[in-house]
């Protein structure tokens, strides 16, 4: 085995002592031993109410545009980590006929930040700018029909076919104020929500203060407010929560870990687990996640290997998901073959009914590292490249990859492929570059490319989205069969009988093309400052108006120092995988 496999290898079982995980592979449960881990009490001293003078500080690496747009917006329904995937927001209710009309009604009382009221006037005045600028990640605007109010609290959405997927877009179709919509009006980006300016301009329990964030700009640091008109039940119990979203993950790191008031919550790369666990001022807290890695192929302008099947078979081949997930990433994760969390619903279910088919796959080809080695080596003939020399490929990445990124870079060297990492801080930048690709205008050269897509909705979609050939978030070839699946994956309802087997069948057919690189789902790891109770959940929304903080925060607690016992290692919040609530 490769040295720092060796090496990693000790870790990992030193970290299972002290972190108690399960393996998720081997189904092998390591016992934490007594090493003075002591009991988490501060749920147990906040009380749901909002404290004034409060702040918290956040660093989201990933996707912060979306992680807290419903902090600051609001929409009919919102996230919720719950079986549904969603819960109502402005909507009390709704009705759909065949997933084609869509019909809901309204809260009463509920006004923007500025006071202005919200209603369905301001529905069809935010849908008349989404049509002049509509986000185009999803179906939506090419088979919206119409909007049509009702009465002042009643509106109905019709479109022109079946759309299983609707109350997920119906997340991302925020309210703003006609100020915003005049200034700004809906983006039309790739990426969304539309949080160009602060200023008054939401419905949700937070305003956004200072800074702007959207995927494609941000400033470094966003500042939000409670909102001190906010309608809803569940309302904000921080006064300020500041958001970072400039910094490297090394550098929230250290500040989460040794310090604080500067950073309280940040994801931490599996390896710094242990040292969350014992850092004076830091906790642990670790969920399943549906999150995915999202590894692109670049088939559109990257090099001519990438669109050889050949070539994407040896490199998804020769990566060692057991070994990425269990030494890597500590074992905290799901395996997974395809870009899409088991952890979605009843995604495990279609990959479990492919389980027949990966075994015969695995036994009728030949996957061995001299046999990938040949097929490189091959191609590498057939187009009068030296198959003595390795062929060079680029992959573009945010730097807090960087941990899984060194072990595929071995992975592909044992078949002669040498993987050149161009590292940005910035997801942004990785954004920029892959959207660019689609109209041939990326600066940066790239094979592969690796994102962050931390998710947030129950319908697989949400990741299988970069299956859409012609789009900006796609690097996949024309492809036809491809494209019906995706139109049959948004028609039929999840909990139908047919979703599995559609499901199933669109994994086998991207996993036999190697259309996207494979790579093992992480769970949600965060260092979590010891005074703030914050549950990380199992997608990229973070609930912002559900954290708060006992009165020994630094932010509450002024000039007295923190006391020396609440210093001691706590034991980790770890949630196991199992039913969400309703």
């Amino acid at each position: 085995m490769h040295a720092r496999l060796t090496q990693r290898l000790g870790c990992w079982m030193l970290a299972g002592l002290v972190l108690g995980f399960i393996n998720p592979v081997h189904s092998v449960t390591v016992r934490q031993p007594d090493i003075g881990l002591y009991e988490d009490v501060s749920a147990s001293e906040v009380s749901g109410e909002f404290k004034a003078g409060s702040h918290v500080k956040l660093f989201l690496p990933n996707l912060p545009y979306l992680a807290i747009s419903h902090a600051i917006n609001a929409a009919l329904v919102r996230p919720a980590d719950n079986e549904q995937g969603w819960q109502y927001d402005v909507a009390v209710s709704h009705t759909s006929t065949d997933d084609r009309i869509w019909e809901f009604r309204l809260r009463r009382g509920v006004q923007f930040h500025d006071g202005s009221p919200f209603d369905a006037d301001a529905v069809l005045l935010n849908m008349a700018y989404f049509e002049q600028q509509p986000f185009t990640f999803t179906k939506l605007s090419q088979i919206l029909d119409r909007v049509e109010k009702v009465d002042d609290l009643t509106v109905r959405f019709h479109l022109t076919e079946p759309y299983g997927v609707f109350l997920h877009d119906a997340m991302w179709l925020q309210f703003y104020t006609r100020e915003y919509l005049e200034k700004h009006g809906w983006n039309g980006k790739s990426t969304c929500p539309n949080l160009a300016e602060p200023g008054p301009y939401g419905l949700g329990p937070y305003l956004l203060h200072e800074g702007y964030v959207e995927g494609d700009r941000s400033t470094s640091e966003v500042v939000l407010k409670a909102n001190p008109r906010y309608w809803g039940e569940n309302k904000p119990k921080v006064e300020t929560i500041t958001i970072h979203t400039s910094l490297t993950i090394n550098e929230a790191r250290d500040r989460v870990l040794g310090s604080e008031g500067r950073v309280d919550i940040t994801p931490v790369p599996f390896a710094d687990a242990i040292e969350t666990v014992l850092s004076r001022y830091a906790k642990l807290a670790v969920s399943p996640s549906m999150n995915n890695y999202a590894m692109h192929f670049n088939m559109l302008n990257g090099h001519a290997a990438i669109r050889d099947e050949r070539i994407r078979y040896a490199i998804n081949h020769a990566i060692d998901q057991e070994a990425l997930l269990n030494l890597s990433m500590l074992g905290e994760g799901a395996l997974s073959p395809t870009t899409v969390s088991p952890n979605f619903y009843r995604v495990g279910e279609a990959i479990d009914a492919l389980e027949g088919y990966f075994a015969d796959s695995a036994a009728e080809n030949d996957s061995s590292v001299p046999r990938l080695r040949a097929l490189v080596r091959e191609y590498q003939r057939e187009n009068d490249l030296d198959p003595q020399q390795p062929l060079r490929l680029t992959l573009f990445v945010q730097e807090s990859f960087q941990f899984l990124i060194r072990d595929i870079q071995h992975f592909l060297a044992q078949v002669n492929i040498d993987l050149q990492a161009q590292v940005t801080s910035s997801e942004r930048q990785v954004f920029r570059q892959l959207f660019d690709t689609q109209e041939d205008k990326n600066e940066q050269p790239w094979d592969l490319l690796l994102w962050g897509n931390y998710d947030w909705y129950k319908h697989p979609w949400t990741a299988f989205f970069v299956y859409q050939p012609g789009t900006a978030w796609s690097t996949v070839l024309p492809d036809a069969r491809l494209v019906e699946l995706n139109r049959r994956l948004l028609r039929t309802p999840v909990d139908s009988n047919g979703y599995v087997p559609l499901l199933a069948e669109f994994i086998r057919y991207v996993y036999e093309r190697n259309y996207m690189v494979f790579l093992p789902s992480p769970n949600n790891v965060y260092a979590v400052n010891k005074e703030v109770v914050f549950d990380p959940g199992r997608s990229a929304f973070v609930y912002l108006r559900d954290i708060q903080v006992t009165d020994q925060h630094w932010s509450l607690r002024g000039d007295k120092p923190y006391p020396a016992e609440r210093q001691r290692p706590l034991q980790i919040a770890r949630q196991r995988l199992g039913k969400m609530a309703p």
